[in-house]
């Protein structure tokens, strides 16, 4: 498989427009190759040769976001306490709502900090009537806030690096950027959630009274002040910046799981790389012939009767799939595409990805298969079928897991987004116009 080997530079304006800088300000940046923990530079960049994606093109950036919170939709009763330390209690009431049993309004606008089940959130509060039952609110804040939201939530910050945090703000922020401009561009409502469709939000980060709690708030709090409104840029466009928790070994091409995106939009993402950290831990379980009791990277999951029957009635199947086999495979073992057979010996071919969401994305973790039981293709018979895998979520892009090792090798955030979003550029705030 053909590899990008680009670097990755930072531009101070649209391609062409200055020369690279680094973000701390010292040299270009350098893709990063070899050792982890030895570092070294091979190369950089100014461009890209990615053709334009027409998904995301270069806009001004919003200096605030609505994000709705997903765990309060359509609830019959949201309780918060505001910045005067009162709780008030909000309920649906006609077509609107009305708060300490008021008279309703159309639309409850609380001024904030308020807190949501024990979740701090900055800006302002909107709590509306739901279109279908109970209520619906959303949070109005600071991009840079929902940024620091956003890392707090996604990474371990008591123990991530200087660099880790960095380079999770920027791919945070190039996706959400990117992911109203989509919202926009076809006419929905432009709006983040909370839970699993955009981004983890669970609110500013409170931290305790300790040393080291402070001392993880003032990293997180810096990282994203010195990588303040920095996207990735691929060609003309945004990145679409997607990570995950663990690829497994290498990620995956952009283009071989977001394929309905590249389709229906032309979306241009992150190629393969390989991802050494996750590989070394995979040789490491192998042998030792278990997964890691503290870290795991492998998995097994027994997929029920009744899931099998789930599944064939999702995928208009005679009964429950008698066999299941790969139908393509990329380089790092990710399963792609599958095949269905049912009692007739009639098949469907289905991206792997519809069978994840059939049998649970907490479940079946990911596409990188070692091994099921009865083997790829064989009768699964009347019990359950056995898959065991490794790595967490999608595979393209950022490798979460991965990029904790390459920071606490030294590799620099600069050093990690070439190596993860290889062919792609940094974009300062300066040369974009806030809106």
């Amino acid at each position: 498989m053909r590899r990008n080997v680009l670097g990755l530079s930072v531009v101070l304006a649209l391609a062409g427009c200055g020369p690279p800088v680094s973000l701390h300000g010292s040299a270009p940046l350098h893709s990063p190759s070899g050792s982890l923990s030895q570092p070294r530079s091979t190369g950089s960049s100014t461009g890209s040769s990615t053709a334009p994606n027409r998904s995301t093109p270069l806009a001004s950036i919003p200096t605030h976001v609505d994000v709705v919170l997903a765990g309060v939709e359509k609830r019959t009763t949201l309780e918060w306490m505001g910045s005067d330390k009162r709780a008030r209690t909000a309920r649906p009431a006609g077509s609107g709502v009305s708060i300490d049993g008021r008279p309703a309004v159309s639309q409850a606008h609380v001024r904030g900090p308020v807190v949501i089940d024990g979740r701090t959130y900055t800006g302002e509060l909107f709590v509306q009537r739901h279109p279908q039952t109970g209520l619906r609110a959303l949070v109005r804040i600071p991009l840079e806030d929902y940024i620091e939201g956003v890392v707090s939530s996604e990474l371990a910050i008591w123990s991530a690096s200087s660099a880790e945090l960095e380079a999770q703000a920027i791919a945070a922020r190039t996706f959400a950027v990117a992911t109203l401009q989509q919202r926009k561009a076809t006419g929905m409502r432009e709006h983040l959630t909370d839970g699993v469709l955009d981004q983890a939000f669970r609110g500013r980060y409170i931290p305790g009274a300790s040393d080291g709690a402070r001392r993880a708030a003032r990293r997180l709090a810096n990282a994203v002040q010195s990588t303040r409104g920095v996207l990735l840029v691929r060609g003309d466009r945004l990145e679409e910046a997607r990570y995950h928790a663990a690829c497994g070994g290498r990620t995956a091409n952009f283009a071989d799981v977001f394929r309905r995106e590249v389709a229906e939009r032309d979306a241009r993402g992150p190629f393969s790389a390989a991802c050494r950290s996750c590989t070394e831990r995979a040789r490491a379980e192998s042998a030792a012939r278990a997964p890691d009791a503290a870290w795991p990277l492998g998995w097994i999951v027994d997929v029920s009767t009744a899931t099998l029957a789930q599944i064939g009635r999702e995928f208009e199947l005679d009964g429950p799939p008698m066999r299941i086999a790969p139908a393509r495979i990329d380089d790092g073992g990710r399963w792609l595409e599958v095949v269905l057979y049912d009692a007739q010996g009639r098949s469907k071919r289905i991206d792997f990805d519809a069978l994840r969401r059939v049998i649970g994305y907490t479940e079946l973790k990911s596409g990188v298969i070692a091994a099921t039981a009865p083997r790829p293709g064989a009768p699964i018979g009347r019990g359950s079928l056995r898959i065991q895998g490794r790595g967490r979520g999608h595979g393209v892009g950022l490798c979460q897991e991965g990029m904790r090792d390459l920071g606490k090798n030294g590799w620099s955030s600069e050093q990690i987004l070439a190596h993860y979003y290889s062919g792609a550029r940094l974009m300062p705030a300066s040369a974009l116009t806030a809106r």
